[in-house]
């Protein structure tokens, strides 16, 4: 099952989105989903309580273009958590990662596709970790609802 959503990024965004997209040779929503992954995963912006969710901020000179995408469930949760968890809005988190994260992202990303691409052995496609590597865990500790996200294997996945 897949989850649609819209967003808006400025027009200089997309077009530095599809350059790299290009480059790499992927879709454009799949280099916005692994970006975002690699940002929260390397925690490049830290968490944040009890505060407003931010909104990227108008600019005249910098037009915004809405942008559909498509995604998996687990990937619209993992976006849901990184909105709640930066305090950020979904176009703000996309702002954010261009800004701050996408040349380390594309480099660390060029390398990957390309251990991939040179040969097909197990060891050189994208770990559990780096690959949709999210659930999360509802349960109950001492009369209290508790809700667990693993951005990662569940540490019991690792022991098997």
């Amino acid at each position: 099952m897949y989850f649609e959503t819209t967003t808006c990024i400025s027009l200089q965004h997309i077009e530095i989105l599809e350059e790299f997209a290009q480059q790499l040779g992927i879709p454009l929503r799949t280099i916005i989903v692994y970006m975002i992954m690699y940002a929260a995963k390397k925690e490049k912006k830290q968490y944040r309580a009890f505060k407003r969710i931010a909104y990227r901020k108008r600019n005249a000179d910098n037009p915004w273009k809405r942008v559909h995408l498509v995604l998996y469930q687990s990937e619209y949760e993992f976006f849901l958590d990184v909105k709640k968890l930066w305090k950020m809005s979904l176009a703000h988190v996309i702002e954010f990662c261009v800004d701050n994260v996408l040349v380390e992202f594309f480099e660390y990303f060029k390398v990957r596709l390309a251990k991939i691409n040179s040969d097909n052995y197990p060891e050189n496609l994208p770990s559990y970790y780096e690959n949709r590597s999210y659930t999360f865990d509802f349960y109950r500790e001492n009369g209290i609802h508790c809700l667990k996200f693993y951005w990662g294997p569940p540490p019991e996945m690792l022991s098997i």
